[in-house]
């Protein structure tokens, strides 16, 4: 018996404005699955990780989270939106990190991962907090429990904006190019949490630009341009011996930088 896809998307098309950047989007990722999505800047990559966890609405298509669609259901080719309080448990058991750290400035490190669990979750504070602090010494950060943001590098910010989005108990992880705003030294440490969780079983969607990583970590990998998906396999076969000419020709430029 196949075991469900924790995340399954269906021809899914998002447009803003004329612009077409989701084509008919179809993808599966199974449970413990690391998927890392490759690609050109505007192939739509980022789009489709916000349409997953619904900061963007698509047009066209569905989402499956565990089995359950997400967001809203299709009856006779009409859309109607579940309720806000539907669409917010789901979000919840997607955990999402961004480019930017997006960390509340007036908060520590450990305020910042506690907030979502005490006010969403209504956790209790010393059940947040013990949470809180397993899992920053998961992300090796077990010293800056007190720190406030601009205390912390980038790294270390963003290793926090992880552990926050890990403190909701999230059944899979999205990655949006965590470490294009890191300096170079400091991309390897949030990398290193990244290979733990998947390590750890975590499913994860990984926008990203390091191949290196990707190669590594991922179970599949993805490439897509003009909102498409042109080729995915094997980490191996797609960097060792990609089918098609457009992933040879984006591979040969990145790699060759």
């Amino acid at each position: 018996m196949t075991a469900q896809p924790m995340i399954e998307v269906e021809g899914l098309h998002k447009y803003f404005g004329p612009l077409h950047v989701l084509k008919g989007i179809d993808l599966s990722v199974a449970a413990g699955e690391v998927l890392c999505i490759i690609g050109p800047s505007g192939s739509g990559k980022s789009t489709l990780l916000r349409c997953i966890n619904h900061l963007e609405d698509a047009e066209k298509g569905r989402i499956k989270i565990d089995g359950r669609i997400a967001y809203r259901d299709e009856v006779g080719g009409i859309f109607r939106a579940h309720s806000g309080r539907t669409v917010a448990a789901v979000r919840a058991q997607v955990g999402m990190v961004f480019q930017q750290f997006n960390l509340f400035p007036h908060l520590t490190a450990l305020g910042n991962i506690i907030e979502a669990p005490i006010h969403v979750l209504r956790k209790g504070k010393g059940e947040a907090r013990r949470r809180g602090l397993e899992l920053l010494a998961q992300v090796g950060l077990a010293e800056k429990a007190d720190s406030y943001p601009e205390e912390l590098s980038g790294g270390q910010q963003q290793r926090v904006a992880i552990a926050r989005a890990l403190a909701m108990d999230p059944k899979a992880m999205l990655f949006d190019e965590v470490t294009s705003a890191l300096d170079p030294e400091l991309v390897a440490e949030v990398l290193t949490v990244m290979r733990d969780l998947a390590r750890r079983g975590m499913t994860m969607l990984i926008v990203t630009h390091e191949m290196n990583f990707a190669r590594q970590v991922s179970s599949r990998v993805i490439f897509m341009d003009h909102g498409v998906i042109v080729e995915e396999g094997p980490p191996d076969r797609m960097f060792g011996a990609p089918r098609e000419g457009r992933t040879r020709d984006f591979l040969r430029t990145v790699l060759e930088r």
